[in-house]
Formats: C-alpha cells, sequence, structure tokens
C-alpha cells in the first residue's frame, strides 16, 4: 500500500534505534517493558504513562506489567519529535494517526507539509534570539573580563 510507504517514511525520518529487547510478540517482534523505553528515550516512568492516559501509547498488559510493541516504539519516536518541534498533544496524535493509517490523501501531506514549515519558521526564530542572546553574553562577559574586580 503506497499510502502506508509514505506513513512509514515518516517514522523512518525520525531519528531512533533499536531498544532493549525483553521479550518477543508471537510474530517475533521485540515487546518492551515501561523501564525500557523510558531508559532508551530518557523519559520518566510517569511521562509514558501521561501519553498513554492522552491515547498516544496503548500497551498491552501482561499482569500489572505494561509491554510496548514496535508500533507503540515507533509512536513515541513520532511523539517525542512532536514535542520537540512544538507540537500540541492533539497535533502529536494527528501525526501518529497520520502514520497509522497511512498518507492516503493529498490533502494531508499538504496540511502536514504546512505545519511543519510553520514549525521551522517559529523554530528558527527562536535560534535566531537564542543567537542574539549568546553574543550578548558573550559581549557582556568579555566587558565583565577586561573590569577591575
Amino acid at each position: 500500500m503506497a499510502g502506508h510507504a509514505a506513513g512509514i517514511a515518516i517514522a523512518d525520518l525520525l531519528s531512533g534505534g533499536g531498544g532493549h529487547t525483553e521479550r518477543e510478540t508471537q510474530s517475533g517482534g521485540p515487546l518492551y517493558r515501561i523501564g525500557d523505553l523510558a531508559e532508551e528515550f530518557d523519559l520518566t516512568l510517569r511521562a509514558l504513562r501521561f501519553y498513554e492516559d492522552r491515547g498516544l501509547l496503548n500497551p498491552r498488559r501482561a499482569g500489572a506489567t505494561r509491554l510496548y510493541d514496535y508500533n507503540d516504539h515507533t509512536r513515541l519516536r513520532l511523539i517525542l519529535f512532536g514535542r520537540r518541534i512544538g507540537f500540541t498533544l492533539s497535533e502529536m496524535g494527528q501525526l501518529i494517526g497520520v502514520w497509522e493509517r497511512g498518507i492516503a490523501e493529498p490533502a494531508e501531506i499538504d496540511n502536514l507539509r504546512k505545519r511543519f514549515k510553520e514549525k521551522l519558521i517559529e523554530l528558527e526564530k527562536k535560534k535566531d534570539e537564542v543567537d542574539r542572546s549568546v553574543e550578548e553574553l558573550r559581549t557582556v562577559l568579555a566587558r565583565m573580563g577586561k573590569a577591575p574586580v
């Protein structure tokens, strides 16, 4: 399905990597415990539960143990990407939905591209502000180094 291939490409564009495989699904794919994902992605258990409570992650259960599969691992990569670029939880859910459904509608691709461009502009503005602040601090520190103590 071409749409699903495009959806996978979205996830594949993101950084990430292998995890700690503790158990395997019947189909042979890895299962991750909550602590494995927390360690791999440098998150708290509370953060993972928060994303679960918001419906962004949906682990299966073995008793009281949460078990996350490959799809949950990919969803988490998408969540963290969305968080880094400033997406809302709702937008993160939409991004996950596009990945899960695969991108079939050109309008969805255009909408996603538009949101990414908007976020890029916002981030570039923030970067410019940070760069200016860094230069100001360097100037102040240089002046302080020359001033008598």
